[in-house]
């Protein structure tokens, strides 16, 4: 192919024209899919790549999973080769130490032939609710190895030319919990890096192959630009932040610490983060293309004019030792590293906000309550039932936090009260806002969120987490601002008033009637509360609106 160079409308056109078709993919996969965690919760993203693996377009259900799908996809180039691989192929991977996030994360990925050329990528990841492995639903903080976390896929071909390879869905099928499920949600994915496919082979067709391709790397190459004009405005200065964890998975190992170093050199952006503790022996170790989503996602917070999570690969530098929680080495747990992964995302968006005081905020909740609970109903039917709860947004310097929101990389929505009670032996009895749960300051912190769930069904059993349930990993105030409240989680067993304690992770074994509770955190407070004026009026000086 030719060394074309698009004009400066023709690529704003193919820019556009990448982005829709990553949300038109994602609109497929949305309508496709079986489990409530893709097509209610939205735990799923698609994204277009060049021919080299690098990312151009993604839609925008999941931060955690922007710019890590190339990880993946540049594994299996270098597996495979260009020579090996053929139209209508479809390849599997979810190896957290091959570009993997954590096992349950399936990734899946196509080539786009034009003209017997290959032009690029499409691509789908999506959360599958339970991959095989030690508990329901795969993920626990307390597996101690990847090898407790199901079935791992290196990077194979689930379709060759258009064939499928039945060996491959049968023996998903016979290792994991809800195999209807599961192999339903992968065609939901296959059929999402068809469209993928068919929208790029028409904007070749209609725009020509050489100039859809040189688009590519051009996209990557202004995306840089603009972060990089961005960088060389910031102050020369090195901001550093640390946050801990409630513990290090399990509740008598030390809480697992994350610092960060940042500061610009040149017109570019360094984020070191070198002083994190090693990795752990439980499941919250995150592997390098999660922080590397995670460091992203903060960036982008903070810098104008980025439309996409592409191409700043060229504008950041990111040092994460090996060894370390944030990049550990095989075979160690990760299936929970979303927990680090929130934190991580408070401690970055920290840091930078004293570069860019304007965009500051104080911290958020990161608590991520969640629950994976296998039950079964009076009929012998066995089900798999997830959620997971937001919490309070951190106050701003102009504005209150946000209530009840999956901050950060999390963007998950909260699964429908009448869709647990239609499919499954679950009733939720409650879902309130926390009253007085926002730090208080200028401006409050934003509500944490309380939900309960009645099991109809005659037994359950499954895995919980969540963090900020202790002091020391509150969501911080800012600028004088107060901490928001802690999370937690009890249960209150059929026939008693008494609510018990839970651990804030581990596996708990239900009975019909009992009720499981979660509380998150609640934001913190932005700035110095002002004094209360004796002679106003009642209404001024006290609560804002809402809670």
């Amino acid at each position: 192919m030719s060394a074309t160079r698009t004009d400066p409308v023709t690529q704003e056109v193919l820019a556009a024209a990448f982005r829709g078709i990553a949300d038109e993919m994602s609109i497929v996969e949305y309508r496709a899919s079986f489990s409530p965690i893709i097509r209610e919760m939205f735990d799923f993203n698609c994204g277009l790549f060049d021919r080299e693996g690098a990312m151009i377009a993604h839609s925008e259900q999941i931060p955690a999973q922007l710019g890590l799908m190339q990880f993946a996809l540049k594994a299996i180039i270098e597996r495979w080769g260009e020579s090996r691989i053929a139209a209508g192929d479809a390849l599997i991977l979810n190896d957290p130490y091959l570009g993997g996030t954590h096992t349950p994360d399936l990734q899946i990925f196509t080539p786009i032939f034009v003209a017997g050329q290959l032009v690029g990528w499409s691509g789908s990841i999506a959360h599958h609710i339970d991959i095989g492995g030690r508990v329901p639903g795969t993920v626990s903080a307390h597996n101690t190895e990847i090898f407790q976390e199901g079935l791992i896929f290196p990077g194979i071909k689930l379709v060759a030319a258009g064939e499928r390879n039945e060996a491959v869905f049968e023996l998903i099928a016979a290792n994991v919990r809800d195999p209807a499920a599961t192999l339903s949600d992968i065609d939901a994915q296959l059929a999402a890096c068809r469209r993928g496919v068919e929208r790029i082979e028409a904007l070749c067709g209609r725009y020509g192959v050489e100039t859809v391709v040189a688009a590519m790397p051009r996209l990557l190459e202004l995306n840089a630009a603009r972060a990089r004009a961005s960088f060389a405005r910031w102050p020369r200065e090195t901001v550093r932040a640390e946050g801990l964890m409630d513990d290090g998975g399990f509740p008598d190992l030390e809480p697992a610490a994350i610092r960060v170093a940042i500061s610009v050199e040149g017109d570019r952006l360094l984020i070191d983060l070198g002083g994190t503790d090693p990795q752990l022996e439980s499941s919250i170790n995150v592997p390098y293309s999660s922080t590397h989503a995670a460091a992203l996602f903060a960036v982008r917070c903070f810098v104008d004019g980025l439309s996409q999570s592409v191409g700043l690969d060229d504008a950041v530098r990111l040092v994460v030792p090996a060894g370390s929680v944030l990049n550990p080495r095989r075979p160690a747990g990760v299936s929970g590293r979303h927990l680090t992964v929130q934190r991580l995302a408070d401690v970055l968006v920290d840091a930078l906000g004293k570069l860019v005081p304007e965009r500051a905020i104080a911290g958020s909740q990161v608590a991520f309550p969640a629950l994976v609970f296998q039950a079964d109903d009076e009929d012998g039917r066995r089900t798999l039932f997830t959620d997971i709860l937001g919490g309070g947004g951190g106050a701003r310097p102009d504005r209150d936090g946000d209530d009840a929101i999956d901050t950060y990389t999390g963007n998950i929505a909260l699964f429908s009260a009448e869709l647990t009670e239609l499919e499954y032996p679950w009733r939720i009895e409650s879902t309130r806002l926390v009253d007085g749960s926002g730090g208080g300051g200028r401006f409050r912190g934003g509500a944490a969120i309380r939900r309960d769930y009645r099991l109809l069904g005659t037994r359950g059993e499954g895995t919980y987490y969540v963090e900020q349930t202790r002091e020391h990993a509150a969501p911080g105030g800012r600028d004088g601002g107060s901490p928001g409240a802690t999370a937690k989680v009890t249960v209150k067993r059929a026939g008693s008033e008494v609510e018990e304690a839970l651990p804030s992770k581990g596996y708990v074994n239900l009975r019909q009637g009992d009720l499981v509770s979660f509380v998150s955190s609640g934001g913190g407070g932005y700035g110095a509360a002002p004094e209360a004026d004796p002679a106003a009026p009642a209404t001024e000086n006290g609560p804002r609106d809402g809670v």
